[in-house]
């Protein structure tokens, strides 16, 4: 007895099977039409939101650079950038929802790099002469 089902049907059964739906729902948090950002319910696709919150702290960084320099100014820019980087490293690059020993693989290299930042700015930027 031969089977009758055309190749547009295995397809269609191939699509429909339980492993597909859940590699379809894998992504469904950000599909949805309300979504958590920071704990806040919003009316916006996850990536839209965390777009959105990009584009304004972009704004207020050039708003602050185009500002006369007070003494907070390079610090809340270094703050503004720090913030930046951790929307794109936690959403966008999925740290929040990979294994954990990537944001180990992460942060390792980030504290060296911060210590060593940190040794260089004690070192004087003139030497005394003998």
């Amino acid at each position: 007895m031969t089977d009758m089902h055309t190749t547009a049907d295995h397809a269609h059964d191939a699509v429909h099977t339980p492993a597909a739906a859940d590699s379809h729902d894998a992504h469904a948090d950000t599909l949805l039409p309300t979504s958590r950002f920071m704990g806040i319910d919003l009316p916006v696709p996850l990536y839209t939101a965390v777009f959105g919150a990009l584009a304004l702290l972009t704004i207020i960084e050039v708003i602050l650079a185009e500002l006369p320099e007070f003494f907070l100014t390079t610090p809340l820019l270094v703050f503004l950038s720090i913030c930046k980087a951790i929307l794109v490293v936690w959403y966008y690059m999925h740290l929040r929802t990979d294994n954990k020993l990537y944001a180990l693989a992460l942060l390792i290299p980030l504290f060296i790099g911060i210590v060593g930042t940190l040794f260089l700015l004690a070192v004087p930027l003139f030497s005394y002469p003998y």
